[in-house]
């Protein structure tokens, strides 16, 4: 080989030598990396349990429904904030929440607070009428002279409305009624009796049959009343010492409504849905007979005169029973 070439080879010779060597190192493959270790959860401490645990959350229940009271009064809703009011009462009692209740409570109807009584949850249900002087005390010895009649609405039918009719002899001499024991029951959301006569004096029981609350009331001003909040056969009791028209309300269901008409007249009678009426035992003579309907504006009074043998009478009322209202008189819908 020519010393020339052997340069020439030499010098590739380094060449590549220094190209090798100027190559950097291969870096060895990354070990993927482990996952971090998921913590061991720590189990949470059990709730606490018993009398006081169970107080507690009472508390925080009758705490919430005050906050509930505070926000609907705040906003002019009296009849909701007095309801969560109550719903909080219940659970604390009333002593404890006795200085808030005349914030909640002013513009109502007398509370009633007597002790509640216990009915049985099978007691029969009651019918949609009860009261009649014929059928309450009927007469040893029947009397020479009766009665039938109806009542009308603007001289038309009665309108699939119910009422009562009295009777009274105006030569004052007049066989006076007992008082009675009668139940007006809260079954389905609905009062029965719908129509109630009782003479006065007479003590009428409000049972709850149903798993909710009701909260029965009255503003009418022969008997104004509030029975406050219960259910399940719990019972409140009213005795009705003046005579006239109570109209019953729930302040919880709009859709309840009922009636105990309060007598002082020897004779009564409560109609059927057609204004159809009778008497089946009256001593002749003069009488003051007095209509009202459910459905009318007031009661109408008027002076009939009762033969020996069968009578018949008609009377015509006003039409334009004043509307459903709650406790506090603010007018409201007809929806539970």
């Amino acid at each position: 080989m020519s010393p020339s070439r052997r340069l020439m080879t030499v010098l590739a010779l380094c060449t590549l030598t220094g190209l090798v060597q100027a190559a950097p190192p291969a870096k060895p493959a990354a070990t993927p990396a482990k996952p971090a270790p998921r913590p061991t959860p720590v189990p949470a401490p059990p709730a606490p349990t018993g009398p006081a645990a169970e107080k507690a959350e009472l508390l925080r229940e009758a705490a919430r429904n005050l906050d509930k009271a505070a926000s609907a009064l705040a906003k002019g809703q009296k009849s909701l904030a007095e309801q969560f009011f109550s719903f909080a009462e219940n659970i604390v009692g009333p002593d404890a929440l006795a200085d808030l209740a005349p914030l909640f409570r002013e513009g109502a109807p007398p509370r009633i607070t007597t002790p509640l009584k216990k009915l049985p949850m099978d007691t029969p249900a009651q019918p949609a009428v009860v009261g009649g002087s014929d059928d309450d005390e009927p007469e040893a010895k029947p009397q020479k002279g009766s009665l039938t009649g109806s009542i009308k609405l603007e001289g038309k039918g009665a309108g699939e409305s119910l009422g009562v009719v009295t009777l009274t002899p105006t030569s004052g001499k007049a066989r006076k009624r007992s008082p009675k024991q009668r139940i007006v029951e809260q079954r389905g959301r609905q009062f029965a009796p719908h129509i109630l006569a009782v003479p006065v004096g007479s003590t009428v029981a409000f049972p709850n049959f149903d798993n909710l609350y009701h909260n029965v009331f009255s503003l009418s001003e022969p008997r104004r009343f509030d029975l406050g909040l219960y259910k399940n056969g719990e019972s409140r009791e009213i005795t009705f010492e003046k005579e006239g028209v109570v109209r019953l309300g729930c302040n919880l269901h709009a859709n309840m409504s009922a009636w105990v008409v309060v007598v002082s007249a020897p004779h009564y009678a409560i109609t059927d849905a057609t204004g159809k009426f009778s008497f089946k035992s009256l001593t002749p003579g003069k009488y003051k007979m007095q209509a009202w309907s459910e459905r009318s504006k007031a009661p109408v009074t008027q002076d009939i005169v009762i033969k020996a043998g069968a009578n018949d009478v008609s009377a015509s009322l006003e039409a334009g029973a004043a509307g459903s209202t709650d406790k506090f008189g603010a007018p409201r819908g007809q929806s539970p």
